[in-house]
């Protein structure tokens, strides 16, 4: 399940902070009251992340590096892909 972050729109109640996460399905609807003080609160967009392989060879070259390969004792070849 993914975190949504969620901020009061107008004022806060005494116990709330600014903004806060929960955790909710993708298929739920957005929280319109906060949960603790039941103020108006809208979602708030933010970064997800993703799995990205940054050692990809073709991420490499992009960035202008090679990736070498061990084949036998002491011996590196470049990584052609």
């Amino acid at each position: 399940m993914p975190i949504y972050e969620y901020k009061h729109t107008d004022k806060r109640g005494e116990t709330c902070e600014e903004a806060f996460e929960t955790f909710q399905k993708m298929s739920d609807d957005a929280l319109e009251k906060c949960p603790v003080c039941g103020l108006p609160v809208q979602r708030l967009i933010s970064r997800c992340s993703g799995n990205v392989d940054k050692m990809a060879p073709s991420r490499l070259k992009e960035l202008g590096f090679q990736k070498l390969v061990k084949r036998d004792k002491g011996v590196y070849e470049k990584m052609i892909k």
